[in-house]
């Protein structure tokens, strides 16, 4: 059974699934920064701190859900739980009269909603591990990303352009509505996966070591992308002067060409080490940022995106698979793991909002993501270096 083709019926729902909870994630996340400044009049400190408490929250939900999901035999209840909590938060925030009830549904529900997604690629791993030879696995988890990665395509852009029709409280109902119907459709189309039998890997010091200085590497890539996408609907309106829509067709591009990529990424994966092929996207993202610092004309950001889309492809493409690949028979705390680089890239993006952000303008956001983005270039480049010897 290790030679399924990775494009059959019970397949299509785990991608499906996959695409809808990361369209739901784009409607919800980019467009919560514009949320809280305009309808609370919140600076940058607020809207920072907002996005801080929401990732420590995350991480400590998403980790330990994790391990819990890994002494299951079925994780689907665990992704109906997530999902079930994204409903909560975008319906709270649709009634929120304060920031401080904002804040408060973010943390204790939409925080929860994070969860459901690694878990996602948990489940979908013990799938593969099931029906696919090590290259259909690395192509299924690759195709696995770029549906997500598809779903960003439209996603954010309409986001901005509902919130431009609507008002934020109609805006979050519908996404609430919405991801009910997420959740019928996981509970009645997620097919039921029998996870294999543990094996009891053994630790290994330099395993060990490379999970670490990969977690700083991911997390400071997380980082600069948190706060590239949390201060550029305001670097759009308050720096360049335009409409705030704008911010979600230049997301859409990075989205419609990181799905090419992405699947380039993984067929390469096949081929070569992850860890050098996850280097390419860490020295895009300087360039990326590099060029947001310098530009001053819209059209400018549009090629950008081929440096930010070369990131998420390569990095956020390829990364889940390695992290499971470092922790045998542990796709739940693995993926957990993985996810949580981006909820601690969460609370470093956060922190450059709130700090940056309020001192120096979001136009120099994109100088200090540049140097967060150089330090994790050379961490990957070490680990590649570290596994090539090994």
């Amino acid at each position: 059974m290790k030679n399924q083709k990775i494009l059959t019926f019970p397949i299509f729902f785990i991608y499906f699934n996959s695409s809808l909870q990361a369209f739901l994630f784009a409607l919800t996340l980019p467009t919560l920064s514009y949320f809280i400044a305009e309808k609370f009049s919140a600076d940058a400190f607020y809207i920072g701190l907002f996005f801080i408490l929401i990732s420590l929250s995350s991480i400590l939900f998403s980790q330990l859900m994790g391990h819990f999901s890994d002494r299951l035999n079925d994780r689907r209840p665990l992704i109906l739980l997530g999902i079930l909590c994204g409903s909560t938060s975008c319906y709270l925030f649709s009634i929120s009269s304060s920031y401080e009830i904002a804040l408060i549904s973010g943390v204790s529900f939409f925080s929860l909603s994070f969860a459901s997604i690694p878990q996602t690629f948990a489940h979908a791993r013990d799938y593969a591990e099931h029906k696919f030879n090590r290259k259909n696995l690395i192509m299924f988890n690759t195709i696995l990303r770029a549906c997500s990665a598809f779903s960003w395509v439209g996603g954010p852009a309409i986001g901005f352009l509902l919130i431009d029709y609507f008002n934020f409280k109609q805006y979050y109902l519908i996404v609430a509505l919405m991801y009910l119907a997420c959740a019928t459709s996981t509970l009645l189309t997620l097919p039921k996966v029998q996870k294999l039998a543990k094996k009891n890997h053994k630790s290994d010091n330099s395993r060990n070591k490379q999970i670490t200085i990969a977690f700083i590497g991911f997390s400071l890539i997380f980082g600069c992308n948190q706060s590239y996408l949390i201060s550029l609907p305001l670097y759009i309106t308050q720096v360049l002067n335009l409409d705030v829509s704008w911010s979600g067709w230049l997301m859409g591009t990075a989205a419609a060409i990181e799905i090419p990529i992405m699947i380039f990424a993984g067929w390469l994966g096949t081929r070569f080490s992850l860890p050098s092929l996850i280097c390419i996207g860490s020295v895009a993202s300087i360039t990326l940022y590099f060029g947001f610092w310098h530009a001053t004309e819209l059209w400018v950001l549009f090629p950008l995106q081929i440096c930010n889309a070369l990131m998420i492809g390569f990095v956020a493409g390829l990364g889940m698979t390695w992290f499971q690949d470092l922790m045998p028979d542990r796709a739940g705390a693995a993926s957990a793991l993985f996810w949580n680089t981006t909820n601690v890239g969460n609370i470093l993006g956060a922190i450059t909002i709130t700090f940056f952000a309020q001192l120096l303008g979001y136009r120099n956001v994109y100088l200090v993501n540049t140097g967060m983005a150089l330090i994790a270039a050379l961490l990957l480049i070490y680990i590649a270096r570290v596994s090539r010897n090994s």
